[in-house]
């Protein structure tokens, strides 16, 4: 009886060692990175917003900056995160 049960709990305990790993990797893939993409675009609009107001919105450094914000956009795409469509595809902000 003593050894049915000493196989027991050595098979719940590789069990549960082998599962936990597994659980973490799971739970990591449910990151919600809206937040992340919210600041990181919301960071860039107001970049190009100064650059604009100092360098005029045709310029070179404008043109940077919407560049780093299509970056920035794909970042969220690829992340599975969506943002306010009607604030950052609009307007200077939008590479022509």
């Amino acid at each position: 009886m003593t050894k049915r049960h000493l196989r027991f709990v050595l098979t719940a305990a590789l069990g549960l060692a082998f599962s936990l790993p597994v659980c973490g990797v799971a739970r990591a893939a449910d990151h919600d990175y809206a937040n992340e993409c919210h600041e990181r675009l919301q960071h860039q609009k107001d970049k190009i917003d100064h650059d604009a107001a100092r360098y005029g919105n045709n310029s070179d450094k404008v043109r940077h900056d919407v560049e780093k914000l299509d970056q920035d956009r794909q970042w969220c795409r690829d992340h599975h995160a969506d943002w306010d469509h009607n604030l950052f595809d609009v307007g200077i902000y939008i590479h022509h």
